[in-house]
């Protein structure tokens, strides 16, 4: 039995940059930085943030926050998955320090949609409702922007618009060619925009190859992350012997039997130290003779 790691698997360019910025501004001032909401959809490497000085808040207790307790001295985290602008102007009406570590990707969804929609378009955003990223993009269109998750919120799109639809940069592309397919029998004549991260198309293809290649595969990932749920889904429709884990206590001897190689892989919110923690995990359990 032999355990190998995806090559592909792990870590987004865009999570990869937040974490930075915020590992570089702990080390710099030695201070506890805020996060508007967990920064990243992986409890375990929120977890190890925490504990390195990064504090989750909402806005919603930013204001008493700010005004009690760290005045002048509090500094604000935007994660990957940007905020509307109103935020930003809270945050600047507070007076405090604001990191924005909005994924460049994302910052450009941003940029497109509140183009489009002050050009008077209507905006369709095929993506998950109530998903950070889309609230942020939703709030660049004044709140005007239609999110299409399911066939029924097709129909709050008015007919003979001129209509752009984009897409969440972590949806499937699968997805968003159903979806738009949908829209534009609805609505008529739609342009579009093709806004899914390339990391994320490219890691799809990517991962039906390794998914094939394995008898076993674990997709490590936050359990509330829809990118993890996404490739999960993925992989089991190549092999269905795919397990969504976020931790190695869930892990389960009876998945590996009969088992020659067993794949593991991650998610765009998933650091690469976790996915070695499940190599040496298995690699030992084979050593003790646990499954192998």
């Amino acid at each position: 039995m032999k355990v190998i790691l995806d090559p592909q698997g792990g870590i987004c360019g865009g999570v990869e940059r937040v974490i930075d910025i915020v590992e570089e501004e702990l080390s710099l001032l030695n201070k506890d930085i805020y996060v508007l909401g967990d920064i990243i959809h992986n409890e375990r490497e929120v977890e190890r943030l925490n504990r390195a000085g990064l504090k989750t808040i909402d806005l919603k207790s930013l204001d008493g926050l700010v005004s009690s307790v760290f005045k002048n001295s509090t500094r604000i985290l935007i994660r990957a998955h940007g905020e509307p602008p109103e935020t930003y102007r809270e945050l600047e009406r507070l007076g405090v320090k604001v990191i924005d570590g909005t994924c460049p990707v994302v910052t450009r969804s941003q940029n497109l949609a509140e183009r489009y929609s002050r050009g008077g378009y209507q905006v369709a955003i095929v993506g998950k409702h109530n998903h950070p990223e889309m609230i942020g993009i939703i709030g660049h269109t004044d709140h005007r922007a239609v999110v299409v998750q399911y066939d029924e919120d097709v129909r709050r799109l008015k007919p003979g618009v001129p209509t752009m639809v984009m897409a969440q940069t972590t949806i499937s592309p699968e997805q968003f060619c159903k979806m738009t397919g949908k829209i534009e029998a609805w609505v008529g004549e739609v342009v579009i925009r093709e806004t899914i991260c390339k990391s994320v198309v490219k890691r799809s293809e990517n991962l039906r190859q390794f998914a094939g290649l394995v008898d076993v595969l674990l997709m490590v990932g936050g359990h509330v992350s829809s990118n993890t749920r996404m490739l999960h889904n993925i992989c089991l429709g190549r092999n269905p012997r795919s397990y969504h884990v976020s931790s190695p206590e869930e892990l389960d001897p009876a998945w590996f039997s009969d088992a020659h190689l067993i794949g593991v892989s991650g998610s765009a919110s998933t650091p690469l130290w976790l996915l070695q923690e499940f190599v040496d995990f298995l690699e030992n359990w084979i050593k003790e003779g646990r499954i192998g």
